[in-house]
């Protein structure tokens, strides 16, 4: 038996890699400063980016805050327009003008005839003003 019977195709497929890897140069292997120089660029991107996203997030919470606290309508309260600081308080001409609120009338008691005391639940009884 001779190798060449002994290995086969294997032999042949080996013998070609091993004219392949003879004829070529190793790769250049980088130097240890590349690679530090590479490393710290790909560190001071990622807190560049870091910092601007937390930037960014930090802003929109303020934002969000500053929102937050301002007065706003309230489906149950009416806003009430106020008068400008600078105009003077309105003067009334007319010396009858009738009052914008209406007076309430006043309520008298009256004693109840020959009883010491109210029912219970009894309203008071109230005379009209004349």
């Amino acid at each position: 038996m001779d190798d060449s019977d002994e290995y086969g195709e294997g032999g042949r497929v080996r013998g070609a890699f091993e004219v392949i890897l003879d004829g070529s140069r190793e790769p250049a292997l980088p130097s240890v400063t590349d690679a530090a120089v590479a490393g710290g660029r790909r560190i001071r991107r990622r807190r560049t980016a870091v910092s601007g996203a937390v930037g960014v997030l930090v802003a929109a919470v303020l934002t969000a805050g500053a929102v937050a606290a301002l007065p706003g309508e309230d489906p149950g309260r009416s806003s009430v327009p106020l008068a400008p600081v600078s105009s003077p308080p309105p003067t009334t001409t007319d010396p009858a003008s009738p009052s914008a609120v209406p007076s309430e009338p006043s309520a008298v008691p009256t004693p109840s005839g020959g009883t010491t005391g109210d029912a219970p639940g009894a309203a008071p009884q109230t005379s009209p003003l004349p």
